[in-house]
């Protein structure tokens, strides 16, 4: 029996029955759902009813998660459990992997303390950048089946076993399917089977439609749902205008992924603890450098660092693990112990160190989720300010409107539209600043909405200053507002919750 937990297996065993000793402390207590989380929910649901992706409802990551989750609703039910569990096993999924990935590298006490500490950083983060209930699935899926291919291309590496091959092309085609973050990762692929670990032509062309597979598959879907060439044109038009938004700058320059030196030394300044791994990309990329000829005699962990340096392309600057930098830690992390494994001494101390303080670190967020929200299709705690304006909608819309009623909630908080089951604006689900004042324009969304009027506008005191501007209405959006002040009358205001209703 001792000898089975000192296998690989025994500790996979020990590491699950953790996960889940842990799991009950956090259980539905994670996540932030007015910003971002609702339309991981919302959007699922209007393809159940019949809404098309790109066509009918805006998107700005790949199909494959809403189409995924989509399927998980039409299963098991419209419930906020029928996602949030599948978070839980996609999260267990992570943490396995990952420790199988480090064990191709490093010793089996290291790997589990390594293990431990991602449980922590990533699947038990309170806030909203964890895997459970993250900003949005298509990163959290994209990020498993990301490190899924990873496994195993490290594993074709160190084998002549094809089929490994074709399994990573298989899961590094759905991580791209979900989000697009991985997207340098297929260049270090096939860098590695025409260079590293030549596949020959045709078993080549054998791991590109392993790779296309996923993709082909969620846009045939589409297709057969009524997308079309001009429908992916519009789309394409929207997500340029997004990339290139002068907010979505502000945005990333506020949280470490532009650079801007006052910006990094106030993250750094104020991250405590946390912003000792800002730095982390820089010094994987400076210790890549230092030992390349070394690396290079070792390909498996030469692949890998240079598969953690293009998964950091969005955070070279300053690796945020408060924001979405938590994401890309877990391989960072690993790829700098495999990088300094002369110092087996103390890399076990410092792990446990790490582990110890993610792991209070979350212990003490629990004391800031404790109002309930408790519904037909939920029952999760979150922080007291984001429950009150919830339960204040809801209560309201279950009260005083119908089924069929169109509610539009500002600047956005659609997990009230899906725990109400009333349907809100599929295009304008987010009229943030980003969305408002640069992707789609002021003129079209007022003209868009003079033509189809919805029953009701919620207006919520959602603070947007990480886009440059704080209040809908008030710092941004006037023109919007002063439209629903002429066309409809306030019904309620409390606590900043305007609701109006048509005249």
């Amino acid at each position: 029996m001792i000898n089975f937990f000192k296998s690989d297996k025994g500790i996979i065993i020990f590491l699950i029955v953790i996960f889940f000793v842990v799991l009950p402390f956090f259980f539905l207590h994670q996540g932030l759902l007015l910003i971002d989380t609702g339309r991981e929910f919302y959007i699922p649901s209007q393809i159940l009813k019949g809404g098309v992706l790109y066509k009918d409802i805006f998107n700005i990551y790949g199909p494959a998660s809403y189409q995924f989750n989509s399927l998980l609703f039409l299963i098991f039910g419209e419930k906020f459990n029928t996602l949030y569990f599948m978070g839980i096993f996609n999260s267990l999924l992570i943490v396995l992997t990952l420790f199988s990935l480090a064990r191709e590298f490093l010793k089996k006490s290291v790997s589990f303390i390594f293990s431990l500490i991602i449980m922590f950083s990533l699947v038990y983060n309170t806030f909203l950048y964890n895997s459970n209930l993250p900003y949005t699935f298509a990163i959290s899926y994209a990020l498993c089946a990301f490190l899924i291919s990873l496994l195993f291309l490290i594993k074709y590496i160190k084998t002549n076993n094809g089929n490994y091959a074709y399994v990573s092309s298989l899961f590094a085609g759905l991580s791209l399917a979900n989000k697009y973050e991985f997207c340098l990762y297929p260049l270090i692929m096939i860098y590695v089977f025409s260079f590293i670990k030549p596949l020959g032509t045709k078993n080549l062309f054998k791991a590109v439609l392993c790779f296309l597979f996923f993709p082909i598959l969620c846009f045939t879907v589409l297709i057969f749902q009524g997308l079309n060439l001009e429908d992916i044109k519009n789309s394409a038009f929207l997500i340029d205008k997004l990339v290139h938004a002068p907010s979505l700058k502000i945005f990333f320059t506020k949280f470490g992924v532009f650079f801007n030196l006052k910006s990094i030394l106030s993250l750094a300044i104020h991250g405590g603890f946390y912003s000792v791994f800002g730095f982390l990309p820089a010094l994987i990329i400076i210790l890549f450098l230092i030992n390349i000829n070394k690396l290079y005699q070792n390909k498996p962990a030469f692949i890998l660092t240079l598969t953690a340096i293009s998964a950091c392309a969005k955070s070279l600057f300053f690796l945020n693990i408060n924001h979405m930098g938590a994401l890309i830690f877990p391989l960072c992390l690993l790829c700098l112990i495999i990088l300094i494994s002369r110092m087996q001494k103390i890399i076990p101390l410092f792990l446990i160190i790490f582990a110890l303080f993610f792991a209070s670190e979350d212990f003490k967020s629990l004391k800031y989720k404790t109002y309930n929200i408790k519904c037909e299709k939920a029952d999760i705690f979150t922080f007291k300010k984001e429950g009150e304006i919830i339960n204040t909608a809801y209560d309201f819309i279950i009260n005083n409107t119908s089924l069929n009623d169109k509610i539009v909630i500002l600047p956005e908080g659609y997990f009230i539209n899906f725990i109400t089951d009333r349907i809100g604006s599929d295009m304008y689900y987010n009229l943030s600043p980003l969305f408002y004042n640069d992707v789609f324009g002021e003129n079209k969304i007022i003209s868009d909405f003079k033509t189809a009027m919805p029953d009701y506008f919620i207006i919520l005191p959602i603070n947007n200053i990480e886009y440059g501007q704080s209040f809908f209405g008030i710092d941004y959006a006037q023109n919007f507002y002063e439209m629903i002040k002429k066309n409809y009358k306030l019904i309620q205001n409390t606590n900043n919750i305007q609701i109006y209703g048509k005249n």
